[in-house]
């Protein structure tokens, strides 16, 4: 190359170096005026705060509960966006604010008491995945019936299968025509396995390899022969001293099902004693070997407790879920479980206490039928609360709003949870159900999973 040659190729470069740098100056000025000396604070303020914020994180962990009044952090680019008023900047609000407003929305704005599924647009706002959802019949016509009232799910658990005896043989059976409608409109079925709530029962089958390993085929085979997506694992009122036993059965039921690619998820209750991680259900080790751990966050006062009480309030719920995180289970495997029912508790002349379920959404109806008072909000528990009294003492009623709702889904969405668990389709409100999920889908264009 001669020396003209070179000479022009040089300042060909020093050229093209300079207009670019220009660009890069212009544009900073432009941003500059567009913002001003706030927007540049704005920007400063949101970035120091969220890396204050995660350090706190990484320091102390999550607090066990705090109210919604502080807004989410914005990253840089959404302090920009929002602050010359870029109209991409959130295209799913501006998305929904060009569709007109569905019903469920206009109760919901209406301040209005409203049921779970109202609020649980904020699952699909954050890109949540799993809703899952229990289906307790066994008649394949209201088992169908019960889908088909309750539209829009992917997923239903139903609870056909039973530990039957020592030998770990299996009771019940699965119904074809329900997993056969669930599949034409696309929904998976994940079978729910109970142990009949014993724990000597459970202990005979743990404890002996030959009758685990019955079991564990068993599964297989049923998954297999009825085309089933998963196995729910529902074990309750197991005994400390089978911890470790019940952690390898899950590890072994995993590996079993692998190769047919079906799905393993185990429900797991809260520990009495938080940070006591040292009772059954071993948290770390069932999280490592299934796919999901499901937080049965409900029954704080069980049917026959002699204490009345909320069936699962707020800060409760906040510290099941905390005390699970803090002991070995990831954010994206625990899936919170939440009550579509309620108690009312009747404490009677004679200091004996009964109780019976109903379905959250009907405790209105049924005290405006009374003619009860609906009573007070307490906030220290984030729910209604009544009392009032009979022929035979009082009778009290703890009871969730929309509110109550919404903080617990925020439970799922800012702690990252892979979503949350009804308990159970039988006590949904077919009309509330419909309604919300036509919300969703149209305000949202997330896929509404139901799993369970």
């Amino acid at each position: 190359m001669d020396r003209t040659t070179l000479r022009n190729v040089v300042s060909q470069f020093i050229a093209a170096s300079a207009a670019l740098l220009l660009l890069l100056v212009g544009c900073a000025c432009t941003v500059w005026a567009f913002l001003g000396k706030s927007g540049m604070q704005q920007i400063a303020t949101s970035e120091a705060d969220e890396l204050a914020n995660i350090e706190l994180n990484q320091l102390y962990g999550t607090a066990d509960y705090q109210g919604q009044s502080t807004a989410p952090t914005e990253s840089i680019a959404s302090a920009v966006a929002a602050h010359v008023r870029l109209p991409f900047s959130d295209p799913l609000k501006m998305l929904t604010s060009l569709l007109p407003e569905t019903s469920a929305q206009a109760v919901q704005n209406s301040g209005a008491q409203t049921s779970l599924f109202q609020s649980i647009t904020t699952i699909a706002n954050n890109n949540q995945d799993i809703v899952l959802g229990w289906l307790p019949s066994t008649s394949a016509s209201s088992s169908i019936q019960l889908m088909a009232d309750n539209p829009g799910m992917n997923v239903v658990s139903p609870g056909w299968l039973h530990l039957q005896d020592a030998s770990g043989n299996l009771s019940g059976s699965v119904l074809p025509s329900v997993v056969d409608y669930a599949h034409q409109h696309d929904i998976k079925v994940w079978v729910m396995v109970d142990n009949q709530f014993s724990a000597t029962l459970t202990h005979e089958v743990l404890a002996n390899p030959k009758a685990e390993s019955n079991l564990i085929d068993e599964l297989v085979y049923q998954s297999k022969l009825y085309h089933l997506d998963g196995v729910n694992i529902d074990f309750e009122n197991l005994a400390a001293a089978d911890r470790n036993l019940f952690t390898q059965f899950i590890a072994n039921l995993h590996r079993a099902l692998a190769p047919i690619h079906a799905n393993l998820s185990v429900d797991i209750s809260p520990d009495i004693v938080p940070l006591d991680d040292s009772l059954a259900f071993f948290h770390a080790g069932l999280a490592d070997n299934a796919d999901e751990i499901v937080l049965m966050a409900y029954d704080e006062h069980w049917g026959t407790d002699p204490d009345p009480g909320p069936v699962a309030d707020l800060p409760w719920v906040t510290a099941g879920v905390n005390d699970l995180l803090n002991t070995g289970v990831p954010t994206d495997k625990l899936i919170l479980g939440m009550p579509f029912y309620t108690r009312f508790w009747y404490v009677h002349s004679d200091g004996s206490v009964t109780s019976s379920p109903v379905s959250a959404g009907a405790v209105t109806d049924i005290l405006r039928q009374d003619k009860a008072p609906v009573g007070a909000w307490s906030p220290s528990l984030d729910l209604m609360y009544t009392k009032f009294p009979d022929a035979d003492g009082y009778t009290e009623v703890w009871y969730p709003t929309a509110n109550t709702y919404q903080d617990t889904l925020s439970l799922v969405t800012q702690n990252g949870l892979a979503g949350v668990a009804v308990w159970s389709l039988a006590w949904s409100d077919p009309n509330t159900w419909t309604t919300t999920v036509q919300s969703l889908r149209a305000g949202n264009a997330q896929t509404i999973h139901v799993a369970g």
